[in-house]
């Protein structure tokens, strides 16, 4: 069971906590669509039965092991070019949680974090245009908290990491403690701040890294991420720097 968290300014106030469902992220959507007053509502449950991740992926847990929420956010203050800046306020919120049990966490672009060269959460956020501004934001967040077995896929844990099993409410709060943080730099205008932030502990940054790149392996160094949320990267060989998209890209890891 997971309660609302009352010494936040924003995420956290209304907690609504499903012993399992299909989808947070559906599950938020409805809420908004339902009372478009809800931001900072949290929307977690035990057990997604249907969890989705980046590229149409599936995203799947053990049930009662890890954290797997939805944040509602309403950002109307955000003109459509800068929506990037929400994937990397929830990034940051989440990597300053993990950080506080590991100094080997980095955001893998977008918006994936990383426990060295491994996998502790995955995140989709799925933005609802209105005009010329966001109406609203629904944040996914799937953290492996004291899941130990992963079926050979590149994935960690808090227990995998540190040896000890782990409190789920009390990681809850503090989860949504951090998150507030770095959305309410976001809403006061902090949007510098963020992408500085972003940056310094994006994966890879100005370091060389193997990719695929239009069919081929190819190296390249990570240079920055356009304020569109484009990956910036110089490939061995060119004279230019490259922006690319989701899909474009692909990680070429070592083992």
């Amino acid at each position: 069971m997971y309660n609302s968290i009352y010494d936040t300014l924003i995420i956290g106030k209304k907690v609504i906590y499903l012993p399992s469902c299909h989808s947070t992220n559906d599950i938020a959507a409805e809420l908004v669509r339902a009372d478009s007053s809800m931001e900072g509502a949290v929307v977690i449950t035990d057990d997604q039965t249907k969890g989705r991740g980046q590229r149409g992926t599936i995203w799947v847990t053990e049930p009662r092991k890890n954290l797997t929420m939805s944040v509602v956010l309403t950002p109307v203050f955000l003109p459509i070019p800068d929506q990037f800046l929400i994937s990397q306020s929830i990034a940051l919120g989440v990597t300053a949680y993990l950080s506080t049990y590991s100094d080997k966490v980095k955001i893998k672009w977008p918006n994936d974090i990383y426990l060295g060269d491994k996998k502790i959460c995955g995140t989709l956020i799925e933005n609802s245009i209105q005009g010329s501004r966001l109406a609203s934001s629904i944040a996914g967040i799937g953290i492996n908290v004291n899941q130990v077995r992963f079926g050979g896929t590149r994935a960690t844990s808090l227990a995998s990491h540190t040896g000890r099993e782990f409190v789920m409410n009390e990681e809850f709060s503090k989860l949504v403690h951090h998150l507030d943080v770095w959305y309410f730099k976001l809403k006061s205008g902090h949007q510098e701040e963020i992408r500085r932030a972003y940056l310094k502990h994006l994966f890879g940054y100005n370091q060389l890294c193997r990719f695929r790149y239009q069919n081929e392996i190819i190296s390249g160094t990570v240079t920055g991420v356009t304020d569109y949320g484009k990956l910036c990267v110089r490939f061995e060989g060119y004279a230019h720097i490259v922006e690319l998209d989701l899909k474009e890209i692909e990680w070429i890891w070592d083992n």
